[in-house]
């Protein structure tokens, strides 16, 4: 018994000494996180505010020019096909067949050049732009070789290269800025959130940091909405009880997740950042908890990952900044 006694103490010293350690080891680490978040913000800043990189939504005006120049060669192709109706002539029938053909196949590569831009693969958005203007110029030289004279296409396949270049211009712009960007975030610890945060700073310049925070918070609210609502037609749509199981616990997990972003609002608009920093990191722990209830024992993918992704992009960005408001 007298053991026992002498071991009690033994035991809560221990217990004290550990949680002395943990609180220690928590403080250390959020004194890094703080000094990362200080060290990045910092690189952030700078490049954000250089006007060697441009806050030009490059991406919307390639996307402009290149929806224009279909329409346009989707009128070329039309008119081909109407005049193609009313001739005779085997020589201009030929010539307008390849001019068919070449002005589908245009279309058909501008389309794909979009697709390739939203995936980020430029090379290929950049040759299927070149491709796109190679077919329009081989319709001009069929008019040439086998009538000697110009397409009655001439003036609408002007227009139609000016939009297929406005669009390469536009594309080359982009790859510039994202390389600054990318140049300038490798020195930071996360570059990822580094470029995510000075894409958001230059696309919204004129905002103060109070201001890019709430923004970022009112985007990251859309974005919670949107997959919780996406969450509601899947539980309607799926039959699989295991996969419904899942679902509604993102579904509760997500409701906390905006809840929690709701509340760091007036906090953030009364200076609180302490607490919106708090509320913040729980909707983020609330979205990382809905992908490991569907990664699980099963490892089954989940179907909101896609739409997490971006949730928690605008989430990060909005604490980066609040954490540096903190700071001041």
């Amino acid at each position: 018994m007298g053991s026992l006694h002498g071991l009690i103490p033994f035991c809560l010293v221990l217990v004290l000494v550990l949680s002395s350690n943990h609180l220690i080891a928590k403080a250390h680490k959020n004194s890094t996180n703080q000094i990362k978040v200080e060290a990045d913000f910092k690189i952030i800043a700078e490049l954000a505010g250089k006007n060697a990189i441009p806050n030009a939504d490059f991406k919307g005006l390639a996307k402009l020019a290149l929806t224009k120049a279909i329409s346009n060669g989707n009128a070329i192709y039309h008119r081909v096909n109407s005049l193609l109706l009313k001739t005779s002539d085997m020589y201009t029938t030929r010539s307008l067949t390849g001019c068919s053909t070449n002005y589908k196949d245009a279309v058909g590569l501008i389309n794909k050049s979009l697709a390739a831009l939203e995936a980020k693969n430029y090379d290929d958005a950049k040759t299927c732009i070149t491709d796109a203007l190679a077919n329009s110029t081989k319709c001009e030289d069929r008019f040439e070789e086998l009538l000697q004279r110009n397409s009655p296409f001439t003036f609408m396949k002007a227009k139609f290269g000016l939009l297929c270049l406005s669009g390469l211009k536009h594309i080359n712009l982009l790859v510039q800025k994202e390389r600054l960007i990318t140049q300038g975030c490798s020195h930071t610890l996360d570059k990822e959130l580094c470029k995510s945060t000075v894409v958001f700073f230059l696309e919204n310049k004129g905002l103060g940091l109070h201001g890019l925070a709430k923004l970022a918070l009112q985007k990251a609210l859309q974005d919670g909405t949107r997959i919780h609502s996406h969450i509601s037609v899947l539980l309607k749509t799926t039959s699989d009880k295991c996969v419904l199981k899942k679902l509604k616990s993102c579904s509760a997990l997500y409701v906390t997740a905006i809840e929690k972003i709701k509340e760091s609002l007036p906090a953030l608009d009364c200076n609180r950042y302490g607490d919106a920093s708090t509320w913040v990191g729980a909707a983020t722990d609330s979205a990382e908890t809905c992908e490991g209830v569907f990664a699980g024992k099963s490892n089954t993918i989940s179907p909101l990952t896609p739409m997490k992704i971006e949730f928690s992009k605008q989430v990060s960005i909005s604490l980066v900044v609040i954490k540096k408001l903190a700071g001041n």
